[in-house]
């Protein structure tokens, strides 16, 4: 996982599973195109596809979670 913040990056790594694109999709109440997700949710930018999530929030700050 991967957090960018104020400028600084903040790398860890966390055990468990990340949802399937379909699951995260259901989740936010948006459609999958091509097995992607590309959307704005409560002002957060989703984009999602097959083992990777990333989040933009309005101030800036990034979240990137990528399976290893």
């Amino acid at each position: 996982m991967t957090i960018e913040s104020n400028g600084e990056v903040i790398k860890t790594t966390v055990n468990g599973s990340l949802k399937g694109v379909n699951e995260i999709a259901e989740m936010l109440g948006v459609e999958v195109e091509n097995g992607r997700i590309e959307a704005v949710v409560d002002g957060v930018r989703i984009t999602a596809k097959r083992g990777k999530l990333e989040l933009e929030f309005e101030n800036g700050d990034k979240m990137r979670i990528e399976r290893a």
